[in-house]
């Protein structure tokens, strides 16, 4: 279009070296910088999701069968090998977990006692957070701690003896006051790290020593389902609500988190609000550089409209000056900003410091995020372009 072409070469005369041109590669710059930014934060905060998603997943489920009423189900029950049969469905585990006292070195503190069979690591990816020692180790008797249960606790060593301590639900005796409490002896075989629920508080066991120091023969928590990742995991917890019945209830892992999950996203609106916010600020520097560029070029003005040019095409070329300004520093920002969040993901180069499950800062690059970013950016530029060069324009009539 003609004026698209005005456009370019006021912008990228090569004989032009006006203070304009200057202020326009200043301006250029600025939108830049905000936009470079903006795709850096989201894409350290769709990491970071990503990063919570991972640490659910490995101690929820993508489904659970829980009890509508109480806190445990009879196992037996229910028919584990039809729900394991359902389409989409990769593995099913049950689990008994409940708040107990442990002891070790003279220190007390209070865990979360999870009991699992090896079934339940097809449906877990725990191995991911193994730091010390071995998962297996449950199988021999020991016990398996986060890392800061394990510091509380002083049991800084494989092979620590521990001693777990739970209300076995046995009718308690003025004379006999103990005889309500169930007593184990173990080893810490290993240490996990991860979110701070699991550094400090969750301990795993073997099912059935668990269920025989809580006294819940034959009695599990939940039973807990992977999904395939390409199933549509609402039919899937449609299926297995027709196979178990009213007694109980099916749930998602979304629903199980679903006050996090909630706060992320309402986080993520905040973050695009606030960004959009600073694009939106940093695109009124385009206004200094129209407004000047329209002064500078009166004579350019006169004579288009000495050609015939009518007063519609005079201010799209103005227009277009602001767009391609606001475009191009889209598209800096947003080589800056994808070239570095791509760095950060693959190489890893800011490290977090301390002693944490993460070594570097969790980046995910979404591509969705992007365009979403480079819309906001390109449309504000275009509103503020096309109100500076209207209200300029009318006001030289």
């Amino acid at each position: 279009m003609l004026w698209g072409i005005f456009a370019r070469r006021y912008m990228f005369s090569p004989k032009s070296h006006s203070v304009i041109n200057t202020i326009a590669w200043v301006s250029l710059i600025a939108v830049a910088v905000p936009t470079a930014a903006m795709i850096i934060l989201m894409a350290v905060f769709d990491g970071l999701t990503e990063t919570v998603a991972k640490l659910e997943s490995a101690i929820d489920g993508d489904i659970e069968i829980v009890a509508r009423r109480g806190q445990t189900i009879q196992y037996n029950d229910l028919d584990i090998n039809q729900i394991a049969s359902i389409e989409g469905v990769e593995a099913v585990a049950p689990y008994i977990e409940q708040s107990i006292m442990a002891s070790a070195a003279g220190r007390r503190t209070t865990v979360v006692l999870r009991g699992v069979d090896r079934s339940y690591y097809d449906v877990m990816s725990l191995n991911d957070l193994i730091e010390a020692g071995s998962l297996e180790s449950i199988f021999a008797g020991d016990i398996v701690l986060g890392t800061s249960l394990c510091s509380q606790l002083g049991a800084y060593g494989i092979g620590t003896e521990i001693e777990l301590y739970a209300l076995n639900r046995k009718p308690i005796s003025s004379l006999l006051p103990l005889s309500g409490i169930s007593h184990m002896t173990t080893h810490l075989g290993g240490a996990i790290n991860g979110n701070n629920e699991i550094s400090s508080s969750l301990a795993i066991a073997e099912l059935e020593r668990v269920q025989q120091l809580l006294n819940y023969k034959d009695r599990v928590s939940a039973i807990t389902m992977r999904v395939a990742k390409d199933a549509k995991i609402e039919d899937v917890v449609e299926a297995t609500e027709s196979i178990v019945g009213d007694e109980y209830k099916v749930i998602t892992r979304q629903e199980k988190n679903a006050s996090i999950n909630a706060i992320l996203k309402m986080e993520k609106y905040a973050i695009v609000l606030i960004g959009a916010l600073i694009i939106l600020i940093a695109s009124f520097s385009i206004v200094g550089t129209v407004i000047m560029l329209i002064t500078e070029k009166q004579r350019d003005i006169a004579i288009l409209h000495a050609l015939g040019a009518n007063n519609r095409l005079i201010h799209n070329i103005f227009v277009g000056e602001g767009v391609l300004l606001t475009t191009a520093g889209c598209l800096l920002g947003t080589l800056i900003g994808c070239g570095i969040s791509l760095l950060q993901q693959h190489l890893g180069i800011v490290k977090i410091p301390g002693d944490t499950f993460l070594q570097s800062y969790p980046v995910s690059l979404n591509f969705g995020d992007v365009v979403m970013i480079m819309f906001i950016v390109i449309i504000t530029g275009s509103i503020v372009s096309w109100t500076t060069v209207r209200a300029r324009l009318m006001s030289q009539r």
